[in-house]
């Protein structure tokens, strides 16, 4: 029954909304400040580069020449279509693959940066996913994220909270209250640069957001300890590490 209605929910709301009117949607805050965002994020990007859950491509203005090589990887089909599109009028030589960011058809320690905006929100779970974040980095390589997160504001958690079913199916699975940056300290990548934002003219409950770097650690160095990071208590709705 379920797959049933995932089909039905792709063949309609994924295809003709979600898919079909994303960068529409997106076009108010991308005006407002998200557009400089992502520069930002993307601004340390070079040599080999994978993007995962590119979507629409509204990151590919963004990457700096440093960038030598661009894997762009995507696994939802409608959005895949949007994509080639703008794949085709890319003046930048791109690879595309469709692929999820849980199991990448890369080998291990392939590229130099690894780079994702609001990915962590949306996929199943976010612990496997940055565990290939690390496998396909070499050694001393980064990982750029721009994320949706956990509001620290406890009114505006639990508000996150309330919202979540409604914003899940609305967002084609997205979890606007998950703990992302406690799930990326306690990973075995190591943050470097961390800035916490928000994202310009988006509605309160979706608003918080965090731009870094994470790094994998050379081979042999000592392994970090998980840090603690306080973004809030996880809400009561099942969704423990949900955040968008």
């Amino acid at each position: 029954m379920a797959n049933l209605l995932k089909k039905a929910y792709n063949a309609t709301w994924g295809k003709y909304v979600f898919a079909g009117m994303y960068d529409k949607f997106l076009s108010h805050v991308e005006k407002h400040g998200l557009a400089e965002k992502r520069a930002e994020m993307l601004a340390p990007a070079y040599g080999r580069t994978v993007e995962l859950g590119t979507g629409t491509g509204l990151n590919l203005p963004h990457y700096p020449d440093a960038v030598t090589e661009l894997v762009l990887t995507e696994p939802y089909p409608p959005m895949v279509a949007k994509l080639e599109e703008k794949v085709r009028d890319n003046p930048r030589r791109i690879q595309l693959t469709v692929a999820g960011a849980e199991r990448l058809p890369f080998p291990d320690a392939s590229f130099d940066t690894v780079a994702a905006a609001m990915i962590l929100c949306t996929v199943r779970d976010p612990d496997v996913v940055l565990k290939e974040i690390e496998r396909v980095l070499k050694p001393g390589g980064q990982y750029l994220f721009l994320e949706h997160v956990r509001n620290r504001d406890p009114r505006i958690a639990r508000r996150q909270d309330l919202m979540q079913i409604g914003w899940y199916w609305f967002g084609n699975e997205c979890h606007c209250n998950r703990p992302t940056l406690e799930t990326l300290a306690g990973s075995s990548l190591e943050i470097a640069d961390l800035q916490e934002s928000k994202m310009p003219g988006a509605w309160e409950f979706i608003e918080a957001m965090a731009i870094g770097r994470a790094v994998r650690r050379p081979d042999g160095a000592p392994a970090k300890e998980p840090e603690k990071v306080s973004v809030g208590k996880a809400g009561s709705n099942g969704s423990p590490d949900c955040g968008c």
